[in-house]
């Protein structure tokens, strides 16, 4: 799973992209040319990069060059090379192939657009460096990087093979793995976050993390016996642990901003998130059950693709968002009291309905993508992994997901589609007249999208209650942690 988001304000769910994936495509594995950069501290504060190729190399495009910072960031420290910016995409032109070409770089530390933090700072001094930054895709010529309109994976082109070094006199910590001195890792896909630095580290069955030691007291104190809860809870839902530690990072930026600033990602087994702000000065519902959601929001992508699955289509991100939302949010639920969980359940619904509605007033779901409307997904698709549920009543939506999974790691593309998803409905039992309703719900525009929603939901037995307004403010909301 990659994506990340940016919140301002009290749980009020902020814009949600789609990361580019790299390196599956093209060249294979044993084909793909390697390169080594070895990063590090300088004593001016400014970090060395430096690259060494196994083959000489003549123009290199960065994979992720969604925006223009290293320009004024990364200085060569190279004769010979010139970095500049062809069509938006970062190169690296050598006047003679060669062998190397080293940076001095600010370590930017402030979030991008549409992009990863390139190096997450903690405020107790600890550092998150994302290594999928360094990545790049070699080409013969500039126009050949020209040529693709700014689309730096349209020619399939897989970047170099590279290993990372870093070392460090402080505990490294990659891949949910505690290291000292040295760490040595391969870039695979978009990437990891390697943390070094001496924050309060904590090593549980399911993830290892790393909370920024400046945290207000309040939530140091309780944030990784939470996320234990919910590891733990996940683990008996889906009826497996995940093979390999998570790494949870949780770096704070200070009471500066009113109310709560958070940016947030996912990077296959590594969840991470920047919070500050003065909801954090004393504990806050609001903000506490923020920040559960998206650790498990993001926790459920990890066991949704622990199988070896990976997810299809931008246009069927609804599936996965979805019914990760319905699982947080479930699971968030039930660790509050009576009054708390309906509180909670009312308003993410209520705002989850409106937002759903809006966005399809403006086209498909299945669209959405296409209209950068990526907040449907999570809203939407949620709604259709409880109409889904709600269809089948033998079964629960943590029993679709497992059959789902088996029956996408059974095929050659292991991927998780549309198709396969109604497939998967159909082998369960699902009537061909529901299926058809959930499937123009997803696919077709709708005339009246407020309409056609309460209209699935009663069908599906959610029972949707309305106040005055039209708001709505009640389901049968399901229980899975009962079953």
């Amino acid at each position: 799973m990659r994506h990340f988001l940016t919140v301002f304000g009290l749980f009020v769910l902020g814009s949600m992209f789609s990361c580019p994936s790299y390196g599956q495509s093209g060249d294979s594995e044993d084909q793909r040319a390697a390169a080594h950069v070895e990063i590090g501290p300088q004593s001016g504060g400014n970090w060395r990069v430096s690259y060494s190729f196994e083959s000489p190399q003549t123009v290199l495009a960065f994979a992720r060059s969604s925006n223009d910072y290293r320009l004024s960031t990364w200085r060569l420290e190279t004769e010979g090379a010139r970095l500049g910016r062809a069509n938006d995409i970062d190169v690296i032109v050598f006047d003679e192939p060669s062998m190397e070409v080293v940076f001095s770089v600010v370590p930017l530390t402030s979030p991008l657009q549409s992009d990863y933090t390139p190096f997450v700072a903690f405020a107790d001094g600890g550092l998150a460096v994302y290594e999928g930054q360094f990545s790049l895709i070699p080409f013969e010529t500039l126009e050949a990087v020209t040529a693709m309109g700014g689309d730096v994976r349209s020619t399939g082109r897989a970047p170099l093979q590279m290993t990372v070094g870093l070392s460090s006199s402080k505990p490294i910590i990659v891949d949910g793995k505690i290291l000292q001195g040295r760490v040595l890792h391969e870039i695979e896909g978009d990437g990891t976050y390697i943390y070094t630095g001496d924050s309060q580290i904590e090593r549980f069955v399911s993830f290892t993390a790393v909370l920024d030691d400046a945290l207000p007291d309040w939530l140091r104190d309780r944030f990784d016996r939470d996320l234990a809860g919910i590891f733990s809870e996940l683990r008996q839902l889906w009826g497996f642990d995940l093979a390999n530690r998570a790494t949870v990072l949780l770096a704070y930026k200070g009471a500066v901003q009113d109310g709560l600033s958070a940016q947030g990602g996912a990077l296959d087994q590594l969840l991470m998130m920047e919070v500050g702000g003065t909801a954090l000065s004393g504990q806050d519902f609001d903000t506490l059950t923020y920040l559960h959601w998206f650790f498990a929001h993001e926790a459920v992508h990890l066991f949704q693709t622990e199988k070896g699955v990976t997810f299809g289509r931008d246009e069927d991100a609804w599936i996965h968002e979805g019914a990760a939302n319905t699982m947080a949010y479930n699971l968030i639920a039930n660790m509050l009291d009576a009054q708390d969980r309906t509180r909670f359940l009312s308003s993410v619904y209520a705002n989850a309905f409106e937002s759903c509605v809006g966005a399809l007033e403006q086209g498909a779901l299945s669209k959405a993508a296409d209209r950068d409307a990526f907040s449907a997904h999570y809203a939407c698709g949620d709604f259709v992994a409880l109409a889904s549920d709600g269809f089948l009543k033998r079964r629960d939506l943590y029993d679709i997901w497992n059959m789902l999974t088996d029956r996408a790691q059974a095929m050659e593309t292991k991927q998780i589609t549309s198709e396969l998803y109604f497939a998967n409905l159909q082998l369960l039992g699902m009537t061909k007249a529901n299926r058809d309703r959930i499937a123009r719900f997803v696919g077709e525009e709708l005339g009246d999208p407020r309409q056609a929603l309460t209209d699935l939901l009663e069908e599906a037995g959610l029972e949707p209650e309305f106040n005055a307004e039209g708001q709505l403010v009640s389901l049968a909301w399901p229980d899975y942690t009962s079953r």
